[in-house]
């Protein structure tokens, strides 16, 4: 087992072995950080079947639906992710003269049009959402983590279709619609003729002139499936998509968006290893050897007196990793898979995801009951088979989808108040505890009918308040 600063060597052997350096000397597009992780989580939205998955996997190589329903349907069902390196050509013309490879492939890795040697650029991630409204909960939950996203419009179909709005408003929540951090890609263009792609590109402009609040958006017309200009999609990456600022300094928090136990069936007790949980940094950094704090950690409901005991869980860091790239220490940005001590069974199944990990003493507090400031929208932003697009008010025992942070977790409102005589404030009781500091920002979706099913529909969006009334739960019966 690694120390604390991790002095046994990292495989691959071929890339950097990340000499431990002071937070102040590293940076996202440190060679020695990018070298082994993404830096920076780009989200991959539009409609149901528009070629997500399929230009992630033009990029990575990687197929993001893993799952048998998914395979079986051909549609994204869970977020899916994938990681890729980004290579600068110094001798092919711009803009041809960016190509990609997988994260574990060597850092002087070669253009397969020349042969020259690249100079590594970035290391991205991509979180691929589904597409199909019925799963927007868990588009929802994708969003949080997204630094920046490409929206892809099929060439071949109308635009805007009704998933293509809903997610632009969701990222707007998640607070990156601002032009700069989103791409566009016209995909499918080798459906169609010129004179369609070109009345196509003129139905795009005209959305985003409203949506995007942008006048000359500027938009790649592709063909995932064929590789067509997949290498201006990586000009664009890097050129376009500004790394956001970290904070190295800042006490860690990470957010879990996976969790799952590595040990097969027949593992020898001596052989068993701890649970792993998956996910981002979003502020700080961690390292090998580092004690952290899970949050809320192991729940107790009791049914009858309706209160919860909350046992946060302290673990170890062990291993860190990035795809197959093992890790001394992360930094925000990439997707990274954390090793600990804790019994597997708490991470089987995706059974961390929500939770937050960080350092002990610095950690947002646990919360069953909190109180919102929030605003709904006017009427459904997608209205596929609806009959009433108008959004009705938040009522009192009704039970709604809060998406805090990697969290999605229904709530009763218990009370609603209003501010200069409109609805604002909400009162909720949780289903089960979150972790979440005061000002987080949620996402609000109302389970409504589309045709014969029922789906969760985004609403409206808030924030958390400070409400002296309510108690924080810290171990302890509330």
């Amino acid at each position: 087992m690694a120390d604390s600063l991790g002095t046994l060597p990292l495989t691959p052997m071929y890339l950097s072995q990340q000499p431990f350096l002071k937070p102040e000397e590293l940076h996202p597009t440190h060679p020695d950080v990018i070298s082994r992780q993404a830096t920076i989580n780009i989200g991959t939205i539009g409609h149901v079947a528009h070629g997500k998955s399929t230009l992630v996997k033009a990029i990575t190589g990687i197929t993001t639906g893993r799952f048998h329903s998914e395979m079986e349907r051909n549609i994204t069902i869970k977020l899916g992710y994938a990681n890729a390196k980004i290579f600068k050509c110094p001798k092919c013309p711009e803009p041809h003269n960016y190509f990609p490879t997988s994260s574990s492939m060597p850092d002087n890795s070669k253009c397969k049009m020349c042969g020259s040697v690249g100079t590594l650029v970035r290391h991205i991630s991509f979180v691929d959402c589904p597409g199909h409204d019925f799963y927007m909960a868990t588009m929802l939950t994708g969003a949080c983590v997204m630094d920046a996203a490409l929206l892809l419009i099929a060439a071949d179909q109308p635009c805007p279709q009704s998933q293509t709005k809903e997610h632009l408003a969701a990222i707007d929540i998640a607070g990156i619609t601002k032009a700069d951090r989103v791409i566009i890609v016209q995909n499918k263009i080798d459906l169609i003729k010129e004179q369609e792609a070109k009345s196509h590109h003129q139905q795009i402009v005209n959305y985003l002139n409203i949506s995007l609040k942008t006048k000359n958006p500027h938009i790649i017309p592709t063909s995932a499936v064929s590789g067509y200009n997949v290498d201006l999609v990586l000009h664009h990456i890097v050129n376009k998509l500004p790394i956001p600022k970290r904070d190295l300094t800042l006490p860690p928090l990470f957010m879990v968006i996976r969790s799952f136990d590595v040990n097969k069936p027949g593992y020898d007790i001596d052989n068993i290893r701890g649970g792993v949980a998956g996910g981002t940094l979003l502020q700080g950094m961690f390292k090998l050897g580092d004690t952290v704090e899970i949050r809320p950690g192991y729940t107790i409901m009791n049914e009858k007196t309706g209160k919860c005991s909350c046992y946060p869980l302290i673990t170890k860091i062990i291993s860190i990793k990035a795809d197959e790239n093992e890790l001394r220490y992360a930094i925000p940005g990439g997707l990274i898979a954390i090793g600990t001590f804790i019994d597997p069974s708490y991470t089987r199944q995706d059974r961390l995801v929500g939770s937050v990990i960080g350092y002990p003493g610095h950690m947002p507090p646990i919360r069953l009951n909190i109180t919102i400031y929030y605003e709904l929208m006017h009427q459904l932003i997608s209205a596929v088979n609806t009959n009433n697009t108008k959004i009705a008010v938040l009522a009192v025992n009704e039970v709604i989808l809060f998406t805090i942070g990697s969290n999605s977790v229904s709530g009763t409102i218990k009370a609603v108040r209003t501010v200069n005589g409109v609805e604002k404030i909400a009162d909720v009781v949780m289903n089960k505890p979150i972790c979440a500091k005061t000002g987080e920002q949620i996402a609000i979706s109302r389970k409504i009918a589309t045709g014969a099913s029922r789906s969760w529909r985004l609403i409206g969006w808030g924030k958390i308040q400070d409400n002296p009334d309510w108690e924080n739960l810290n171990s302890t019966e509330a």
